[in-house]
């Protein structure tokens, strides 16, 4: 049978895996720039398989994971199923994530829930926080006499609190060797700031993985863009899902990240739509 040749696309694809296969073998953080089509979730699945294959049962047998921080429920089971559910790769909400990091610091998290201005009123009226247990279940604020219940903000506020000692990021470290972050530009922007001031600049703790696109941000708390000379860099100059005059027209708006397409014979069109008032090129 004749041999399929490999389309503009998939060569560039298949660089920006090298690339980063290279780095998760190297332990050298990487942010994968990914615009629309370009298949970002695919290449996350490849950095899973990779890890599961070369470093599974190794992670395993030191009762770690590797976590994967992604947005939405419908997300979480793509991965789970993507990766047969393998049991060396944990994938949750960044409030699951974070909540299941801190729950165990109740003596801390009692001291720090103070300091949330959300709860002042609420303790005030409760005489303080005492000794009940800190809780967090559907993400609304409540408090009675042995337990108070966390608001979604407030569990990520405390995990960036706990993220200035250095036991805490020692236990992260210890527990998550790998931590991948699905669409990285809606990720909290102060938490990502704390990866990137504890871990990232430093150089310690876990292997950091960014996937996304920040010209996809959503979210208005979302960091955006984040860049460090010790985040490589890697773009994913590859679409496979428009045509060859729509991605000449996504070039042009983003020439940083210039994208080949999978046909090449496929030309197609491009139409723009505008009111009387429109200036445009």
């Amino acid at each position: 049978t004749e041999k399929r040749q490999t389309n503009p696309a998939e060569i560039a694809a298949q660089k920006a895996l090298d690339e980063m296969y290279k780095c998760i073998r190297a332990r050298q953080n990487f942010r994968m720039e990914a615009g629309a089509g370009a298949g970002k979730t695919y290449s996350l699945d490849k950095a899973l398989r990779l890890i599961i294959d070369e470093q599974g049962t190794s992670i395993l047998r030191k009762n770690q994971k590797v976590a994967c921080i992604t947005y939405t429920n419908v997300a979480i089971k793509e991965i789970i199923e993507r990766t047969d559910g393998h049991p060396a790769v944990q994938a949750s909400t960044i409030h699951a994530f974070c909540w299941d990091l801190i729950k165990g610091f109740q003596p801390h998290l009692r001291a720090k829930v103070a300091e949330i201005d959300r709860w002042s009123e609420r303790l005030a009226e409760a005489g303080g926080v005492g000794t009940r247990r800190i809780d967090y279940d559907l993400g609304h604020r409540s408090i009675n006499d042995t337990h108070m219940l966390l608001h979604h903000d407030d569990v990520l506020t405390l995990a960036v609190a706990l993220m200035e000692q250095r036991k805490f990021r020692q236990i992260l470290s210890a527990r998550f060797p790998i931590l991948f972050i699905d669409e990285y530009q809606d990720t909290n922007a102060n938490f990502a700031n704390s990866i990137l001031q504890h871990f990232i600049i430093p150089r310690v703790g876990p292997l950091i993985g960014l996937f996304g696109d920040s010209w996809q941000k959503i979210y208005g708390d979302g960091s955006g863009l984040i860049e460090h000379e010790n985040l490589t860099y890697i773009g994913k100059k590859a679409n496979f899902r428009s045509v060859k005059k729509v991605v000449e027209v996504l070039n042009r708006i983003r020439p940083d990240l210039p994208q080949e397409v999978k046909d090449p014979d496929a030309t197609g069109y491009v139409a723009v739509f505008h009111s009387n008032e429109w200036v445009g090129q």
